[in-house]
């Protein structure tokens, strides 16, 4: 008697992009959840994290900074081995005034092709709707976008 396998299908890529992504709440709480989640093989191989900010830094600024504020948060045991390195390979920073609408395009071409996506506003609530409305209008929010709100 033959047996079947239920059919995979690859899991798609995730981009989860965190509005106020060099706040205080990204620094103390979601980036080192997020780092805590990959060490335990909690989050899809191919995810990406992306943080916003008004701030004009390039990859190895926003690394820096990584470095000196969110490390402070992880303990020194859990960033032992290659763990700490593939998480901050998951990061990306991107430039971006969620009030501006022209600044939307510079995220999609940061995002990965075919992405799920999940936008974590740690925000503000004034600008919430601002933010919804600005992914809208640049083609960024499909059937399995998510926002969550802090």
């Amino acid at each position: 008697m033959a047996t079947s396998t239920p059919s995979q299908t690859p899991e798609a890529p995730l981009d989860l992009v965190i509005f106020g992504g060099v706040g205080d709440l990204s620094v103390r709480k979601l980036l080192p959840a997020l780092y805590m989640a990959h060490l335990h093989n909690n989050l899809p191989e191919a995810t990406r994290i992306h943080a916003l900010g008004r701030q004009p830094w390039d990859r190895e600024t926003f690394m820096a900074f990584v470095q000196d504020k969110v490390t402070p948060f992880v303990s020194a045991e859990a960033r032992e081995g290659d763990a700490w390195q593939r998480f901050l390979d998951r990061l990306n920073y991107v430039c971006l005034d969620a009030t501006q609408a022209a600044d939307y395009p510079a995220l999609g071409q940061a995002m990965q092709p075919g992405s799920d996506r999940v936008y974590y506003l740690a925000t503000a609530p004034t600008l919430f709707t601002r933010i919804c409305e600005n992914l809208s209008g640049a083609g960024l929010i499909d059937a399995t976008s998510r926002v969550v709100l802090e």
